[in-house]
C-alpha cells in the first residue's frame, strides 16, 4: 500500500465531513483537477482507507430517544458462545456497535430504543434471554456532549 501524501489525507478529510460532494467541488478545495481527484478517491476506496459512503439520520426526528451503554460478562469464553453472541449482535439492530473490553466485562454496547420500555425488553427478551449473557450492567446516557465519525487525520 502506497503512504498517504497530503492531497489523499485532504481528501479523506472533506470526505469525513460530507461524503456527497460532488468530485468537481472536491477537486477544487484539494487543489486537483477533477480526474486526478476521481483517481486517488477510487484509490483510497479500493486500498480500504474508504469503507463506504452513509447517510447520518438525526435520532431524535426518528424517535430513538433512549441511548445506553450496556457492558456485558459472558456465562462462558469459548469459541461457540463467542460465535454465538457474535450473530445475536450483528442482527440486533438496537446495538450500535460493540466492543470486546480488557477488564470487568467481556463487552461494551451502545444500545439506542424509542423509550425505557423498549431498552427494558430488549435487555431482558432479548438479550438476556439468549442463554449466553452471565450479567449485565446499564448506563442511560443523558445528554450526548459529542458525536462524531470524523478520524483525527
Amino acid at each position: 500500500m502506497e503512504p498517504l501524501d497530503s492531497h489523499d489525507l485532504k481528501i479523506l478529510k472533506i470526505l469525513q465531513a460530507d461524503s456527497s460532494i460532488n468530485m468537481q467541488d472536491l477537486a477544487e478545495r484539494v487543489n486537483l483537477s477533477k480526474t486526478p481527484c476521481w483517481r486517488r478517491v477510487r484509490k483510497l476506496e479500493e486500498q480500504g482507507y474508504i469503507k463506504k459512503y452513509v447517510a447520518l439520520l438525526d435520532p431524535k426526528l426518528l424517535d430513538l430517544t433512549v441511548m445506553a451503554y450496556v457492558q456485558v460478562t459472558m456465562v462462558k469464553q469459548d469459541l461457540r458462545t463467542l460465535q454465538k453472541f457474535d450473530e445475536f449482535v450483528e442482527q440486533s439492530p438496537m446495538i450500535l456497535d460493540c466492543n470486546s473490553t480488557a477488564g470487568n466485562f467481556d463487552y461494551v454496547m451502545r444500545v439506542i430504543a424509542r423509550s425505557t420500555e423498549e431498552l427494558e425488553s430488549f435487555l431482558m427478551r432479548d438479550l438476556l434471554n439468549v442463554g449466553l449473557v452471565q450479567t449485565t450492567n446499564t448506563n442511560l446516557i443523558l445528554r450526548q456532549k459529542k458525536n462524531t465519525t470524523e478520524l483525527p487525520l
